[in-house]
């Protein structure tokens, strides 16, 4: 059993360890490397073939992979393969290694190792050594014991037709990530034996489960050597007894698992098999029969199942430690696996791509609250802090269900990516949270909303001065008077950064300044037809209107940075 890689320089490996088990499930989001451990697994098997049939001498030489033969994993050019495509040192111009160091025990336990590694030549070929040398490689490969992998990428759609193919032209087909149009040669092989097909047990259980999953009967593999040109594959259905179908005819969740058991069952002497997303096309009720079924098989032959996949049921079907997370970028089992779940069902690629390079989130109410921050942090010279957020909009439900839900995001994206930072900021227009003092996370407004901190007059009237074109003097009487109508006048000693009248907390700002229909907002578009925006008033204000309750926010988030 395979129970440790070690890879170097390999596509989005630096130098990372994974730590295997008899049965795991690697899981992660889309495009965040989760079958990038079994693509090593594969080249390894595939070059560890090519140093069998060598015949090398000494410890230095390589032999060289050519692109057109490489059956490993579809490649359009070798380079892929490195880590940011970088084949060569950038100071000393010398060779990056790729390194795939598997790690296993043997029968008495004790662990061996081989290391392989690639030193690219060109977009069409590499060169490939054991690090140990050919002759303690050939020592190695004399004692038996070393592993045997299949890898099974993810499922193609079958070929109308099949021809016979030799092991090097199904190797190469699966490699193209086409294991679909070898599928009849995998079930040939299965039945090709000189036994008798009623006693073949492989065959057997193959036959089994499709009755079981589908309630149809697979019929043997037909072909003739020296005479067939195609192998042909049918089935027939239990109600219609007297036709059969060609396997072409069923749906493609019937071809995604007569896939897994043909490779499962049509490769002998495997002791690792690897499957890359084989929960695809099937539905839920049969992803977890499939997962049981590997769980029964892995037990009953000592066969090791690594298996990629972001199935919610492959994820509920096993154990907690039979997960092996790859959401942050780096492999790690998984204590809980509820959350890994909903880190796959909540998180959208955009909040991970997002806090990548930046792992810290702003959670508030609405679009209207991120720009309005955005300005205001222009205008306190806050940008340089504000701009490090990733703004995540939650959509202005009730306080407590907006406080629940970015918990949930929150912890579900941390699974992703385990250096994230958060800060919530929620309007206090309802049910107060009334927070701690001292913490710096959670932050609702000390007045009703953010629309709150526009009752400065002066602020009014430096938007609609940039309208020259409808500015009147009126438009400045409209904003005296509303002011001085709702008494929002400064309190002695007072200024708008620190003014700490209670009317200011009680006053719903969004209503009497925007949405009512005699708002100061409607006053001033409707008599002078200038529309004084929250954003544009935002970005006219100056650092001492602004209230210290918006400074100690951006205090708040500088904090979070640190």
């Amino acid at each position: 059993m395979i129970h440790k890689l070690v890879l170097k320089n390999f596509k989005k490996i630096k130098e990372e360890t994974f730590e295997f088990d008899q049965f795991d499930i690697i899981v992660g989001a889309n495009n965040s490397g989760k079958s990038t451990a079994l693509q090593a697994l594969a080249i390894w098997q595939y070059c560890v073939d090519l140093f069998r049939i060598e015949d090398k001498s000494g410890d230095t030489r390589s032999i060289q992979l050519i692109l057109p033969n490489f059956t490993a994993l579809p490649l359009p050019e070798f380079n892929l393969l490195w880590t940011d495509r970088l084949v060569k040192t950038t100071t000393k111009n010398t060779p990056v290694y790729i390194e795939i160091n598997v790690f296993w025990r043997n029968g008495t336990g004790a662990e061996k190792n081989l290391n392989i590694l690639l030193n690219y030549v060109s977009p069409q070929s590499v060169y490939a050594k054991p690090e140990i040398g050919w002759s303690k490689f050939k020592k190695l490969d004399q004692e038996n014991e070393l592993p045997r992998i299949v890898y099974v990428p993810p499922f193609s759609g079958l070929e109308t037709n099949e021809k016979w193919l030799d092991d090097g032209n199904i190797r190469q087909n699966v490699g193209k990530a086409q294991p679909g149009s070898v599928l009849r040669n995998l079930l040939y092989r299965v039945v090709d034996q000189e036994i008798p097909v009623v006693e073949n047990k492989e065959w057997n259980e193959i036959n089994s489960q499709i009755k079981k999953w589908f309630d149809v009967e697979l019929l043997p593999p037909e072909y003739k050597k020296g005479i067939s040109t195609e192998i042909t594959v049918e089935y027939k259905i239990k109600s219609k007894i007297k036709r059969v179908f060609d396997i072409i005819s069923g749906g493609s969740g019937f071809h995604q698992i007569l896939t897994i058991l043909a490779f499962f069952h049509g490769y002998k002497g495997v002791t690792t098999i690897l499957f890359d997303e084989p929960d695809a096309h099937l539905h839920v009720n049969l992803q977890r029969q499939v997962v049981n079924y590997f769980k029964q098989k892995s037990a009953e032959t000592n066969i090791q199942f690594l298996i990629a996949s972001h199935s919610e049921e492959f994820i509920k079907g096993v154990d907690t430690n039979s997960i092996i997370s790859i959401m942050s970028g780096r492999p790690k089992r998984i204590e809980n696996n509820e959350e890994i779940i909903q880190a796959l069902s909540d998180i959208d690629n955009i909040d991970i791509i997002r806090t990548q390079d930046s792992p810290y989130i702003l959670y508030v109410e609405g679009e209207d609250d991120e720009r309005i921050l955005s300005s205001w942090a222009d205008v306190l010279n806050k940008s340089d802090c504000y701009v490090k957020f990733y703004p995540y909009i939650l959509g202005g439900t009730t306080k407590k269900e907006m406080n629940e839900k970015s918990k949930k995001h929150y912890t579900a994206l941390k699974q992703i990516n385990t250096d994230l930072k958060r800060i919530l900021l929620l309007d206090n227009d309802l049910n107060p949270m009334n927070m701690p003092q001292g913490q710096i996370v959670c932050n609702e407004w000390k007045r009703k909303n953010i629309d709150s901190y526009f009752f400065v007059p002066d602020a009014w009237k430096r938007v609609i001065q940039e309208d020259a074109a409808l500015y009147t003097q009126e438009c400045e009487v409209i904003i005296d008077s509303f002011f001085v109508s709702q008494n929002l006048i400064l309190p002695p000693n007072s200024t708008w950064e620190n003014v700490k009248a209670r009317l200011f907390e009680t006053l719903d700002g969004k209503k009497m300044l925007f949405e009512d229909s005699d708002s100061l907002f409607h006053q001033i578009r409707n008599v002078c037809g200038i529309s004084v925006t929250k954003v544009r008033l935002a970005s006219k204000m100056k650092v001492d209107e602004i209230h210290e309750d918006v400074k100690q926010f951006f205090n708040n988030m500088e904090m979070i940075l640190k």
